[in-house]
């Protein structure tokens, strides 16, 4: 999560026994004209990241596997990072104008940062990742102003034969049909929505990726208790559309046994 920040001027602080941390840096929206565009070869930790990827892609691939997506934060992410959630937040009634240059500005390093690992992976790649939960704080019509036409920009900037996967674990409820509209393929969102509801929404237009719970399931549970819970997942979308995943990401500490457990009930219903 430090990557995006850290190259667009953000304080990023290491601690030993967790993620990095984020500090905000851009205390008022009118310092954004002193902002140079980010270059992701040079700039914070983006260009360790890109280094990561040339060192190691050899052994990726004669280990048998390929990189074939590039991954970024989206832009109200990347914007609530430079100026705080709260912050972000307010700004969207106090100075909308002022918010919309910055997630501009977010936009246009995040389509440099995506394009700059495609050219690090080379041939393999063939789709992007954007992980934007702040969209979730969003009404519909803020949605409508301030995240929809970024993320269709975003979109739009690679080949339309690529998969594009879109994750929020946040609420999509106000903005689920709008979001089908963006150019995304894949959504990835919370256990707190119903399969059954997202399928009826989204109407075939996108892929559905989840939706196990993974927390209360997928961490603390047992591995029949994931196994019970993706098995259901899978019989409510008929084993049609789904990517069975956990409704967000793995939460630290999540059992080996646990995602093992999914990958069993998955085997069993295809079986079936």
């Amino acid at each position: 999560m430090a990557i995006e920040p850290s190259a667009m001027g953000s304080r990023i602080c290491f601690q030993s026994d967790q993620p990095p941390s984020v500090l905000p840096g851009l205390f008022r929206l009118e310092d954004l004209e002193r902002l140079t565009p980010v270059d992701p070869y040079t700039d914070g930790l983006m260009s360790m990241a890109l280094h990561r990827y040339r060192t190691q892609q050899q052994r990726i691939h004669e280990a048998g596997y390929m990189i074939p997506v590039a991954t970024a934060r989206g832009p109200l992410s990347a914007a609530a990072f430079l100026r705080g959630v709260t912050e972000l937040m307010l700004d969207i009634n106090d100075n909308p104008q002022a918010l919309l240059k910055l997630l501009a500005f977010a936009t246009q390093t995040i389509i440099a940062w995506l394009k700059a690992q495609v050219e690090v992976i080379g041939d393999g790649a063939e789709g992007i990742f954007i992980l934007d939960d702040i969209v979730g704080l969003l009404s519909r019509k803020q949605y409508l102003e301030f995240a929809h036409p970024f993320l269709r920009q975003i979109c739009q900037a690679f080949p339309r034969d690529w998969v594009k996967v879109y994750h929020n674990d946040a609420r999509l409820d106000p903005f689920l049909e709008d979001l089908a509209e963006v150019g995304f393929d894949v959504v990835n969102w919370s256990h707190n929505l119903d399969l059954t509801e997202v399928r009826r929404r989204i109407g075939g237009k996108m892929c559905l990726m989840g939706n196990v719970n993974p927390l209360q399931v997928g961490t603390r549970g047992t591995p029949q208790e994931v196994k019970t819970s993706a098995l259901n997942v899978l019989r409510k979308a008929e084993g049609r559309g789904i990517i069975l995943s956990m409704g967000g990401g793995v939460s630290p500490g999540m059992p080996k046994a646990n995602i093992l457990a999914m990958i069993e009930a998955a085997q069993e219903f295809n079986t079936r």
